[in-house]
């Protein structure tokens, strides 16, 4: 199979020549990569995805005006997210992270229906 010849920029997703992608901001030099699940990218768009419902979940936040602490675990929600390889995502902490932010937004379905979708996005990276 012959090797991408360079970066590229796909949804948002910097796919680069050594098969690892990463977030565009992070090409800007925050240094993390997930790496690239097979041909299809799962990983990649599965980080891409759980990244995106997180700024939705914040801009919500902001919105209605959610605890402080909610955009504080959100906001660490997305840096753990970012922190590594997609395979070293650790996910005992991300899970915890996610059990707190669901008790923080409370009954707010919409809000909740975001974090089981960064939950689920979470166990695709993870594979658990």
């Amino acid at each position: 199979m012959p090797r991408d010849p360079g970066p590229r920029i796909n949804h948002g997703i910097v796919i680069g020549g050594d098969a690892r992608v990463g977030d565009s901001a992070l090409a800007a030099g925050r240094g993390a990569y997930a790496r690239k699940d097979g041909a299809d990218g799962t990983a990649a768009e599965s980080l891409r995805t759980a990244l995106a419902a997180i700024a939705e979940l914040r801009r919500r936040l902001d919105a209605s005006e959610g605890t402080q602490a909610a955009r504080e675990e959100a906001d660490a929600l997305a840096d753990d997210l970012l922190a590594g390889e997609a395979e070293r995502v650790d996910g005992r902490r991300v899970g915890e992270r996610l059990t707190r932010l669901r008790a923080l937004v409370g009954d707010a379905t919409a809000l909740t229906g975001l974090v089981t979708a960064v939950h689920e996005s979470v166990r695709a990276i993870t594979g658990g």
